[in-house]
């Protein structure tokens, strides 16, 4: 992958572009092994890169370069967000193209590309959107304010579609009364995600109800 456009030397050195599965024995039928169109698309800037080391780290208690349920079951405890076994296997499940029930750097990344690919809602989004508060929360206070949204907001939308995603993420009223800005915790951040995805999942039905109600005429 190393000479591929639009990937730095650091990202093509990554276990995720060196993992050499073949597509047709991926179980979800798509790894980094197809990444010249994920990387087309949407490419992994340096500063998410090095956001979501950081947070890898900070998930990987056990230090071994995997995720299981129970280190992210006591980072989301850790949060206020206490979360049902099964629910935290499910989220490694959508994730694990290796099917060993966890989470390895390189699936780690290829979750982050996809979702940030993915313009319909269908791509799952239950670590994603753990993985991006966490990206946000630099100090993993448990609080994400909108100055810290900043710097991958803007590498990712510009400043052209940094207010809506601010908008979407802590509502219109970005600063209480006392005129210091608002922080919400990931329970709240996740009740914003979640809203939105469903939008765009009715958004993508009303589109393929009109296209398909337009072939029928």
């Amino acid at each position: 992958m190393a000479g591929m456009p639009g990937v730095s030397e650091e990202m093509a050195q990554m276990r995720g572009f060196k993992r050499g599965i073949p597509l047709e024995n991926n179980h979800r039928g798509a790894t980094l092994a197809n990444s010249e169109y994920l990387v087309a698309r949407e490419n992994v800037q340096p500063v998410e890169l090095e956001s979501l080391k950081r947070v890898f780290k900070w998930l990987d208690q056990k230090k071994d370069g995997r995720l299981d349920w129970q280190e992210l079951s006591e980072k989301l405890t850790q949060l206020g967000h206490k979360t049902p076994r099964e629910q935290i296997e499910l989220w490694i499940w959508e994730v694990d193209d290796d099917l060993d029930m966890m989470v390895g750097e390189d699936e780690f990344l290829t979750m982050y590309q996809r979702c940030i690919s993915d313009q319909t809602g269908c791509e799952p989004r239950n670590l994603f959107n753990l993985v991006q508060f966490l990206m946000y929360d630099k100090n993993f206070s448990g609080r994400i304010s909108v100055e810290q949204t900043l710097q991958i907001l803007f590498v990712r939308h510009d400043r052209g579609g940094l207010d809506a995603e601010i908008a979407e993420i802590f509502g219109e009223k970005q600063k209480g009364d006392d005129g210091q800005e608002v922080k919400i915790n990931f329970t709240q951040f996740l009740t914003k995600a979640n809203a939105r995805l469903t939008k765009m999942r009715w958004q993508k039905k009303e589109v393929t109800k009109v296209a398909i109600s337009t072939r029928r005429k």
